[in-house]
């Protein structure tokens, strides 16, 4: 009886050490704000001016995240078009092509986020071609 239950135990813990969860970081968590905060960089130096982040979607499944939502300015008003740094930013608002969203995979390495895709301004669904990407777990993108 003893053997039944020690496999029945080892292969519990098998298969949960290769099975990812999939969670959500709560507002606020040290985690969240540094996930936001590298997309955050390389975002308002191409807008040119401080943005916050209105996610829709965010999800961690081990190494890899997926977020995406809107971009404002820091007092909830929509994005000063003008201030673009990114001419091809500029350019796509002007003709108005650039909508005020965000998207993006990230991965973690050596406990550090980085960027592995990022689209900013889609008037489609970007994301839509990354669940061909290798590697990147399915069940972190919407459904």
């Amino acid at each position: 009886m003893n053997r039944i239950v020690f496999s029945f135990l080892l292969c519990f813990l098998i298969t949960e050490s290769f099975s990812q969860k999939v969670y959500t970081p709560l507002g606020g968590t040290p985690e969240r704000k540094m996930i936001l905060d590298v997309i955050r960089k390389p975002t308002e130096t191409e807008l040119g001016q401080p943005i916050q982040f209105v996610c829709s979607t965010f999800k961690i499944s081990g190494d890899w995240a997926f977020v995406n939502g809107m971009m404002q300015q820091p007092n909830g008003k929509e994005i000063d078009y003008k201030k673009f740094k990114n001419k091809d930013f500029l350019e796509m608002a002007e003709n108005g092509v650039f909508d005020d969203n965000f998207q993006a995979i990230l991965i973690k390495k050596a406990e550090k986020w980085t960027i592995f895709k990022r689209a900013l301004g889609c008037t489609d669904v970007c994301w839509a071609n990354w669940l061909e990407e290798k590697n990147v777990p399915k069940e972190i993108f919407p459904k």
